[in-house]
C-alpha cells in the first residue's frame, strides 16, 4: 500500500518535477547555512562538509562543497547497489541524477548566500544553524510531497531495512551515526580537531523531526494538491463509500481519558445492549492482517508515541522514505479496519483507535467520550491499579498524552473536544449504574430520533 498519484498527465509530471527541485534547492540552502555555521551539519551531509573543511585549510579551493556533496552521495548509492545487489532496480540510479542536481544547487545556494557576512561570534553561529533547520523540514516535505524519487542516503536506509528487516527508523538511526563517527574520525586525523561535524550535527539530529510536523501540517497539503498526489491514508479515506442510513445498527465510539472508568463503562453498555466489543487487542490484530506490516511495528508504535523525541524522529525517518511510509500504512490499514467493522457488524463497541473521525459521517455511528474531574481520576486509578496517587498521575498524564497525540497526528482534530461526539459525558459524581442509564437513555433518545 504504497503513496497513490491522482493524475499521470505531463503537465502534473512537469509540477511533480518542479516541486521536487524546489525542495531539493530549499534543502541545498539549509546544507550551506550549516556549512557556514561551522558547528556542524545535517549527519547525511557531514561527510562531504569535513572533506570541505581539510580542503579548505589546505587552500584548495577546487572542489566546491556542491561537487563533493555529489560523490559522496554517489557512494551512497554504490553502498546500495552493494547491499541490494539483484534486487537493486534500474529506476534507483535516478538517484545519481539527485546526487547531480542536489551538488548543483549546493553550489548555487553558496554564490547566492556568498553576500551573506561569515559569522563572527558563536551567536551568530547558532543563528546560522537555526536557520539551517527548518529549511531542512521545509525541503524534506517539499520534495517528498511530489512522491518522485528519493535521495541517495535514504535509499541506504531503505536497502538496510529491506536486507535486515529492521524498522527505517533504526536503520536511519544507525546509518546516520555511522556517517557522523566517520566524519569525526577524518576530521581528527586530519585537523587534529572536530570541524565540520560538531555539536550543530546532533543538534539538526534531534531538532528536525519536532520542527518538521508543524511544516507538514501547514504546508504539505496545498502542495500534493498542487502536483496531484496523496498519501496513502488519504487515499483510504477519500475511497470508502458513504454509509447509508440503517435503523437496524448501531456502532458506538468510545474514547476515554484514563481514570475516568471508560472502558470498564463501554463494556457494561456492551453487555446491556448485546453489542461486541473491539478493543484494542482485536483492532490491532486487524490492522496487521490487513496492512501486513510486522506485528512488532503495529503493537509498538503507540509505545513509541509516549516519548516525543522518538517517535518525531521516527515520524521523520518515514517520511522521507516515500516507499516505505509505514506509519501511512498503518493508518490507512486501521481506516479500512474501523470501516469494515462498522459495515459488517449490526451492533459494535469500538475502543478508540480515531474511530470517531474514521465515521465522522457515518449516520449508524453514535460517538461517546467519557472523562472525569483530575482527582476522581487520581482516586480511581489508585483504586484500581494498585498504585499510589503520584505513580496514578503519572499514568494519566502519560496516557492521555499519549491518546492525544495519535488522534492529533491521525486527524489534525484534538482529542476529546465535545464538538466531535455525540456525547461527552464526566462520570465524575454518579454512581456506576446511574452513568450506565445515563448514556442508555442518551443512545436510546439518539435512536429514536435517528428514526424519526
Amino acid at each position: 500500500m504504497k503513496n497513490k498519484i491522482k493524475d499521470l498527465s505531463p503537465l502534473n509530471i512537469a509540477k511533480r518535477i518542479l516541486v521536487f527541485c524546489v525542495g531539493q534547492f530549499v534543502l541545498a540552502t539549509s546544507v550551506v547555512f550549516a556549512s557556514r555555521s561551522s558547528l556542524g551539519a545535517s549527519p547525511t551531509t557531514s561527510i562531504p562538509n569535513v572533506i570541505y573543511s581539510i580542503l579548505a585549510s589546505k587552500g584548495i579551493t577546487s572542489l566546491s562543497l556542491g561537487t563533493l556533496t555529489t560523490i559522496v552521495y554517489c557512494v551512497f548509492v554504490l553502498v546500495q547497489l552493494l547491499l541490494l545487489r539483484r534486487e537493486f532496480k534500474p529506476y534507483m540510479l535516478l538517484e545519481v541524477a539527485v546526487s547531480l542536481l542536489f551538488g548543483y544547487f549546493i553550489t548555487a545556494a553558496q554564490y547566492m548566500l556568498a553576500v551573506i557576512p561569515d559569522p563572527a561570534n558563536y551567536a551568530m553561529r547558532l543563528l546560522y544553524l537555526a536557520i539551517s533547520i527548518p529549511l531542512i523540514a521545509l525541503g524534506v516535505v517539499i520534495y517528498v510531497s511530489a512522491q518522485l524519487i528519493s535521495a541517495p542516503a535514504e535509499g541506504v536506509t531503505a536497502a538496510m531495512s529491506k536486507k535486515t528487516g529492521w524498522p527505517v527508523p533504526k536503520c536511519k538511526l544507525i546509518f546516520d551515526v555511522t556517517i557522523v563517527i566517520i566524519a569525526a574520525i577524518v576530521s581528527l586525523v586530519f585537523l587534529r580537531g572536530l570541524v565540520g561535524v560538531r555539536e550543530g550535527t546532533v543538534i539538526s539530529a534531534i531538532l528536525v523531526g519536532p520542527v518538521m510536523k508543524p511544516v507538514m501540517s501547514l504546508i504539505q497539503k496545498p502542495i500534493m494538491e498542487f502536483c496531484g498526489t496523496q498519501t496513502r491514508r488519504e487515499a483510504a479515506m477519500a475511497g470508502a463509500q458513504a454509509a447509508a442510513l440503517d435503523v437496524s445498527k448501531l456502532i458506538i465510539t468510545v474514547d476515554w481519558e484514563f481514570g475516568s472508568g471508560g472502558d470498564i463503562l463501554a463494556r457494561d453498555l456492551a453487555e446491556k445492549l448485546g453489542a461486541k466489543v473491539y478493543s484494542n487487542d482485536e483492532i490491532v490484530s486487524m490492522e496487521i492482517e490487513e496492512s501486513g506490516l510486522p506485528e512488532r511495528f503495529v503493537k509498538e508504535h503507540e509505545k513509541l508515541m509516549r516519548h516525543s523525541a522518538v517517535y518525531d524522529y521516527a515520524t521523520y525517518a518515514y517520511t522521507i522514505h516515500q516507499s516505505l511510509d509505514q506509519l501511512d500504512e498503518l493508518y490507512a490499514a486501521q481506516v479500512e479496519v474501523v470501516r469494515k467493522i462498522a459495515a459488517t457488524e449490526k451492533c459494535a463497541i469500538i475502543f478508540g483507535h480515531c474511530g470517531n473521525y474514521i465515521l465522522r459521517d457515518d449516520p449508524n455511528c453514535f460517538k461517546l467520550f467519557i472523562h472525569a474531574a483530575p482527582s476522581a481520576r487520581v482516586r480511581r486509578s489508585e483504586e484500581r491499579h494498585k498504585i499510589g496517587a503520584e505513580a496514578a498521575q503519572q499514568a494519566i498524564s502519560a496516557t492521555d498524552h499519549s491518546r492525544a497525540k495519535y488522534h492529533h497526528d491521525f486527524t489534525g482534530e484534538n482529542w476529546g473536544q465535545a464538538r466531535y461526539y455525540d456525547l461527552s459525558f464526566s462520570t465524575t459524581g454518579f454512581a456506576k449504574p446511574y452513568s450506565l442509564e445515563l448514556v442508555v437513555d442518551a443512545v436510546e433518545k439518539w435512536k429514536e430520533s435517528r428514526g424519526a
